[in-house]
Formats: structure tokens, sequence, C-alpha cells
């Protein structure tokens, strides 16, 4: 066959500018990604700096940047390019186009799922406010109503206006543990509010706090709001809507160990100082006190003998100033004495005083050896004295409370209950034990009980062992709620010496 070589020529020809025009394309590329490695780097936005506090909550509470966020990493799909309008992300050079494949970045952490906390809400509701009757009272009962104290916390948190009020009664837990699961409560300074906090979640966790407040002249619900943590001790901030509690950690949340600041009047969790320190898994929450003051918060018995100051306000996300010093052992029971000059802070072994001043210096001032064989879980100066108190155990000690005057120590008859409550402005002492619910009126001066009341022998009759008591000075009555979660007030009616009582709310506990 013959060949044409003109034809020949040609083609080779065209073959040879086809291949010097790739060629060309490919190394003007490359001196493109040269000349743009040798120009200096785009300025990096400036991103947000988390403090260590952020850095410890779960991954659901983390701060949002509000910064611009940084250039794309290199791989990832770039911006529209100003030399190619068509919008594939390419660069286009002459004939030939270079496509950038988008790729997964590889520091890209997939957020892990929590699991979620149950929440049963079967047992508060809203209802029309106008359909709330109030409490009638009697002179043949109990009186439970008061009147609210001017500028109380209670009027400056209740919404005057609100149309729906939340009705709320502990559930019954029929599972384990049998009984409410109300895990701990307090009482504001003024007594205008009694805070509940009331476990949610199933018995095996997670577990999260449902915060009920009521106000004490009326009994009813102020607010009711929900926290994603396990709550185990409350203290009302004095001087403020704030409350502080402590939260106990829970593995499969990755929550930690720490305080919790509830912001009462938006119902809500204002900021958590997580306290990073080994947490026995032992330990029981009687074992840790919780001490709110006007200008500091103070927490102990959970890292050994340290005892955690937070000085108020504290700034949020910011390092949280914290303050210790060292007890002798574990401190259980934290106090304020009546000049207010001192921190008492007893356990098993002493009761030592400390300075409390502006500053952070906590100095000893003195010791008081005890040796007591139990941890005290709560503590009451006597008749304004300074060194004069009474100790009382928890229930699972199964121990009398013990008074102490002038370094002389004296059980008292009974197993505690954990509770000793001054009664009618500190002239008296009010015992509580837990054998039959007795309550003991106790003389500061000559130690000696000029009263008491059987909660067991008096009708209606409710079961469950007192959780909580409190004395209420407006209306001259113990306030008891059990395990079961009733709630009743017990106290004599004028010119009678009998005791009286009178059911303010019943529990949810299974009908026999």
């Amino acid at each position: 066959m013959k060949r044409s070589f003109p034809k020949l020529a040609l083609t080779s020809g065209l073959a040879i500018v086809v291949i010097a025009a790739v060629f060309g394309a490919v190394f003007a590329q490359k001196g493109n990604a040269v000349s743009a490695s040798r120009a200096p780097a785009a300025k990096t936005a400036e991103t947000e700096v988390v403090s260590p506090q952020a850095q410890a909550r779960p991954v659901a509470e983390q701060p949002v940047s509000k910064t611009p966020a940084p250039p794309q990493a290199q791989g990832q799909a770039q911006p529209k390019s100003a030399e190619n309008g068509d919008g594939s992300g390419g660069i286009r050079s002459g004939s030939l186009s270079i496509i950038a494949t988008p790729k997964t970045n590889p520091d890209t952490v997939k957020e892990e799922k929590l699991p979620e906390i149950e929440v049963d809400p079967s047992n508060v509701r809203s209802v029309p406010k106008s359909s709330v009757q109030p409490i009638r009272e009697s002179r043949r009962q109990v009186a439970l109503t008061s009147k609210l104290p001017a500028d109380s916390l209670a009027e400056k948190l209740a919404d005057a206006n609100a149309e729906n009020v939340s009705v709320w009664r502990p559930a019954f837990n029929s599972q384990g543990f049998r009984g409410a699961r109300l895990d701990a409560f307090a009482v504001s300074p003024d007594q205008s509010m009694l805070a509940i906090a009331e476990r949610t979640g199933t018995a095996n966790g997670p577990n999260g706090t449902r915060i009920v407040l009521f106000n004490t002249s009326d009994w009813q619900v102020i607010r009711v709001f929900t926290v994603g943590r396990m709550l185990k001790k409350l203290a009302f901030v004095p001087g403020s809507t704030t409350m502080a509690a402590i939260a106990f950690p829970q593995l499969a949340l990755k929550q930690d160990f720490g305080l919790a600041m509830l912001d009462l009047a938006a119902g809500k969790e204002q900021d958590f100082l997580p306290l990073s320190f080994p947490f026995n898994e032992k330990l029981v929450p009687e074992d840790v006190a919780l001490l709110a003051m006007r200008d500091r918060i103070i927490c102990s018995g959970f890292f050994g003998s340290t005892v955690f100051c937070i000085h108020l306000p504290v700034e949020k996300d910011a390092e949280v100033p914290f303050h210790t010093f060292e007890t002798v052992s574990p401190a259980s029971a934290l106090a304020v004495t009546p000049d207010g000059k001192s921190l008492a802070a007893a356990s098993l072994k002493a009761i030592e005083y400390f300075d409390l001043n502006p500053t952070a210096k906590y100095r000893r001032r003195s010791i008081t050896t005890l040796d007591l064989g139990w941890k005290p879980v709560d503590i009451r100066f006597l008749n304004g004295a300074q060194t004069d108190f009474i100790l009382c155990p928890a229930y699972r000690d199964d121990s009398p409370p013990m008074f102490v005057r002038s370094s002389v120590k004296e059980s008292l008859d009974g197993r505690s209950a954990g509770f000793a409550l001054p009664v009618e402005q500190d002239s008296q002492i009010g015992v509580a034990f837990k054998v039959k619910g007795r309550i003991d009126i106790v003389d500061p001066a000559s130690l000696e009980a000029v009263d008491s009341v059987i909660l067991e022998q008096l009708r209606p009759l409710t079961t469950g062992d007192a959780a909580f008591v409190f004395y209420h000075d407006a209306i001259h009555a113990f306030c008891v709620i059990d395990t079961n979660g009733n709630c009743f007030a017990v106290g004599k009616l004028q010119g009678d010496k009998r005791w009286s009582k009178r059911i303010i709310w019943n529990g949810g506990a299974a009908k026999k």
C-alpha cells in the first residue's frame, strides 16, 4: 500500500502540537502551585479561647465560637475560582481543567450521641390559676398558711400575672428503692421558699433532677424546672435568686463531679463549675457538706480533708478561683458561728474554727477534739454560744445526736434522723429521731427535753421515715417530708397541750 507523506507529516504535526499543549498546561499548573506555596499565608481568623470549665462540660454544652470560621483545609472543596466561573471548584488553564475532588477532613470528629434522661411528666401538670383552691384554715386544725414576708424570695420569684400554675406530687418508685425519689431539700434563709430535688431517669440511670419550688406561705408551686444532672445537695445563696447544688458524676453522660449554679428566676442551670478531682464512687451524699453565703460557697467531704471555697460572683466561662484549706479529717458538716466571724468544720475527729474574712486566707483559730466514731451531717449552735453545739449523725450510723458544751460531750437517747432545728428564734432546739419519727424539744440551757412528739402516733396516719424536717416559725409547727413523699405539719393548737398533725400534700405511695 502506498503511503501519502504529506498527509503523514500533517498528522504527525498535529499530534506534536496537542502533546505540547498538554505539557505546557501541566507545567503552567505546577508553576502556579509553586508560586502559591511561596506566597505569604493568609491571616487566620481569631478563635475563641475556651476556659477549663468549658472544656470539662459535656459536648452539648460547649460554647459556640462567634468568630469567623478558619479557611478550608487543603483537600476540601474550595470556593468558586475566579478563573473558573462554572462553580466546579476547579482551576481552568486553556482547554485543560483540573478538578479538586472534595475529601473528608480527618480532623473532623463525629459527635457522640449521649443517652437521654427519661423524664416522667405524669406527676406534674399545668392547671388554670383560677382552678386552684386556697387552703382553708380552721381553729381545730394546725395552721398551714401565713402572711408572705415583704420583699421575700418567694415574692420575687412568683409571677402574679401567670394564668396557669403547676401542680406537683412526688412520684412513688416501686422498683429497687421503694419510695419517693427525693434526693435533696433546702429552705430559703427567710423561710419563704422550700426547694425539693426529685430524681428523674430510670433506676439504672442516667439521671437528671427536677427542681420544685414551693411558696411556704400558701404551699403553692412557684416554679418547676429540670436540670440534666444528678443533684444531691441544695443551698440557697442569701440575698439572691441563685441556688448552689452539688452534682454527682455520671460516666454515661460524661459529667464531672462539680458545683451547679441554678438561676431560680429563669428556671435553668446558670453555670457549672467542675471539681475535677479523683472521685470516690463509694462516697454517699451525707458525707458531702455544702454551705452557701452571700459572698462565697464552701463545700467539703468529697476530696479527702480539703475544703473548697468559691468566692462570688463567678464570671461565666472564667477559670474558677478555688481557695482551699485542710482539716484534720474530711469535714462532713459546715456552719457559720453565731457571730458570723468563723467557719465551723465538723468531722468525726474534731470541730475546727477558721477565720471568715474577705481575703482567701482561712486561718485556723481553734480546734476541739471529738473522736465521734461517726460523721456528723448537721451542726447547730446553742443559744448564740460560739462553742456550744449539737451534732447529728445520719440514719445509717445508728447513733444518737450529741451535745457538746464547754468541750463536754453528752449523748441523747435515740437513733438520730440527722436534724437539729432551732425552734422559736433559737430559744429551743428540736431534735429529730428515726425511731417512730420522734421529735424532742430540748432546752439549750439545761439540755433536757421539755417536750416530745411521736409522729407515728398522730392522725391522719402516714407511712415513711422522716426524710427532711424544718421548723416553720410563721405557723409555729414542724414541717416534715417523709420517704414516701408525704408532707405534713405538726404543731399545737392554741391553748392545747396535745400535738396535732395536718397533711399538706400526700405522696404517691401505692395503696395498701
